[in-house]
């Protein structure tokens, strides 16, 4: 690769054949791009090497695929890892997991009394779910109990993933509102 990172199509040729010299080259470059950019974005450090990684498992099987070169590869390498932590965090912002036998409520007392607090948020959460259209009960469970992912869901039940989305968010909120009225809040659900 050239020094000023430009990639000419001989480059990008021989990367796409499999030459381990272009695969070396672009693993390295990947490597120093993305860990530099990944905490110039804020990483957190205890995650960056992971997510530099798959920078570079990215980009290399982009390569492996035959995509087509790009302009600059510095520019290309940078926004696949703004890429790759915006997926991070994504997945950190989802919705808590379902209570779960195991879970326990916030504090470290594990007293009889938040024996029976989380029983009762158990039954709670098992009742409110219950009450959502079946649409979204469906969802609800495919995502949070069977922890698939959005597209697998969207294939199982037959809709497209904005779809899904709206009926996940909608059956959270109502969620929110029936626990709420059961006097839990959400913040009840974080393990």
């Amino acid at each position: 690769m050239a020094a000023d990172s430009e990639v000419d199509d001989g480059d990008w040729n021989a990367l796409v054949r499999g030459d381990p010299g272009a695969r070396e080259r672009l693993a390295t470059l990947a490597h120093a791009v993305a860990s530099s950019e990944l905490a110039r974005r804020g990483a957190p450090p205890a995650v960056r090497e992971d997510l530099v990684q798959e920078v570079v498992r990215s980009t290399l099987a982009y390569a492996a695929r035959g995509g087509p070169a790009p302009k600059d590869l510095t520019t290309f390498l940078k926004f696949r890892s703004w890429g790759v932590l915006s997926d991070h965090r994504k997945r950190l912002r989802r919705a808590p997991p379902m209570v779960s036998p195991t879970t326990e409520l916030p504090g470290s007392d594990r007293g009889p009394e938040r024996v029976a607090e989380l029983g009762q948020l158990r039954r709670a959460l098992a009742d409110c779910v219950e009450r959502l259209a079946p649409e979204q009960r469906s969802a609800v469970v495919l995502r949070y109990q069977r922890q698939l992912d959005t597209t697998q869901i969207a294939s199982e039940l037959g809709v497209h993933r904005n779809t899904l989305h709206v009926r996940v968010f909608r059956a959270l909120a109502a969620l929110r509102e029936c626990l709420a009225r059961k006097g839990f809040g959400m913040e009840d659900l974080d393990p």
